[in-house]
């Protein structure tokens, strides 16, 4: 009895040992299978350490089509790097990564890579508005000089009153003068208010009358933000939004918890982490317009979480109400949009909410369809600035978001 004891002791301790070193293999392979380019599906709402990365599926679940697909774009275009995020339904449902956060160290995109977006921010500098006007502290039909303190007109028209919603639309006749863009890009301290005075931050237009891209406008909505609330706009973006969601993001890369995700801009004269990590808010509140209308660092899994709002009535892709529906119904209901252009060029019979952005080589698109709950952000670096497509995007963007919505709507 006891030889037959000791016998079943010895199978049991070797079958262990056995399983162990299984799972030890498994998971050696998955490391060696996150290069080139990976796609993970999410099947839970986590904060951004607790994410698993699980084996490379398309978005159909086979194992290597899309995959296939999205690695050839990338080197088509020369990405350094790359991540993909993909709504399905409104709730968060594939993740792909592909090539370098960091060439020094060699350290490669994951899924918790962080980058600066550029002006996919500014969904996002929205949406805290928009949260600000529910609880009354901001309102899309004010004159834009009760917040700012001092009164703004368009020289050409100065009966006219300059609304949030205009700003958040693209309508205010505020425009990038080159005095707006070399103090932004130069990180000067030139006052809002002066920039302001001057006729060359408008257009010639009536203020609601045209439609004309403008960070301008957007710097002004985090500049209403900050004087309507006492408080930094990157505080209440993470007060409203990031805390909220457990995510790891900010305006400000030295604001990261974890710093060592950040990722290396490259390409376009390129932005590296020390340049990301010396960028400091303007130490005066109301004076933000170097920050909220494109520094927004941030990983693709978590925006494309934010952005699902436009398609779940306000809530976002992991359950949390960010906003009340009437607030996105009045986002959707802008002939332009908040955040976000009215795009057909992505799909027959269907009109996308999209947006671009570009700075510094990060070149970056998303498009949510509101009606179906499907949605793709691409983040790249490395790539070209090219736009030959029916939708605008960037091409590297384009090419991605176009296979992953076909595959879905067939």
């Amino acid at each position: 009895m006891k030889k037959l004891i000791s016998l079943l002791l010895t199978c049991c301790l070797l079958l262990t040992l056995a399983a162990c070193t299984n799972s030890n293999a498994v998971e050696e392979e998955n490391q060696h299978n996150t290069l080139p380019g990976e796609v993970t599906e999410i099947n839970s709402i986590a904060q951004s350490e607790a994410l698993t990365q699980l084996p490379s599926v398309d978005l159909k679940g086979n194992a290597a089509p899309l995959k296939a697909e999205y690695d050839s774009i990338c080197n088509k275009y020369g990405a350094e790097g790359v991540q993909v995020a993909v709504i399905k339904d409104g709730k968060l449902f594939s993740a792909y990564e592909y090539g370098i956060a960091r060439k020094e160290g060699d350290v490669s995109v994951t899924a918790d890579t962080k980058f600066r977006i550029a002006s996919l921010s500014k969904l996002v500098t929205d949406i805290v508005f928009m949260r600000l006007c529910e609880e009354g502290k901001v309102d899309l039909g004010a004159d834009i000089s009760t917040y700012l303190g001092f009164k703004v007109r368009n020289p050409h028209h100065p009966e006219s009153v300059i609304t949030p919603a205009m700003l958040m639309s693209h309508t205010s006749s505020i425009i990038d003068s080159e005095t707006f863009l070399s103090s932004r890009l130069s990180g000067s301290s030139e006052r809002i208010e002066k920039l302001l005075e001057r006729n060359d931050s408008f257009s010639s237009s009536k203020p609601g009358a045209e439609f004309s891209y403008s960070n301008f406008s957007v710097a002004l909505i985090g500049s209403i933000c900050e004087k309507a609330t006492g408080k930094a706009f990157d505080a209440l973006a993470h007060e409203y939004i990031f805390n909220p969601l457990g995510i790891d993001a900010s305006y400000l890369a030295s604001n990261l918890k974890n710093q060592s995700l950040l990722g290396e801009l490259y390409g376009m004269g390129g932005y590296s982490v020390e340049q990301q990590m010396s960028q400091k808010a303007h130490n005066e509140l109301g004076q933000t317009h170097h920050l909220v209308q494109g520094n927004l660092t941030i990983s693709a899994k978590d925006y494309i979480n934010i952005a699902a709002v436009l398609c779940n009535g306000g809530v976002a892709a992991d359950g949390t109400r960010l906003l009340s529906k009437e607030s996105v119904d009045k986002m959707l209901a802008d002939p332009v949009g908040f955040g976000f252009t009215k795009n057909e060029g992505l799909a027959e019979n269907k009109v996308f909410c999209t947006h671009t952005g570009s700075n510094f080589g990060m070149f970056s698109s998303y498009a949510i369809d509101p009606e179906s709950g499907l949605g793709v952000v691409v983040l790249s670096t490395g790539t070209s600035g090219t736009k030959n497509n029916p939708a605008g995007l960037y091409d590297v963007c384009y090419d991605i978001i176009k296979i992953t919505i076909d595959s879905q709507m067939k």
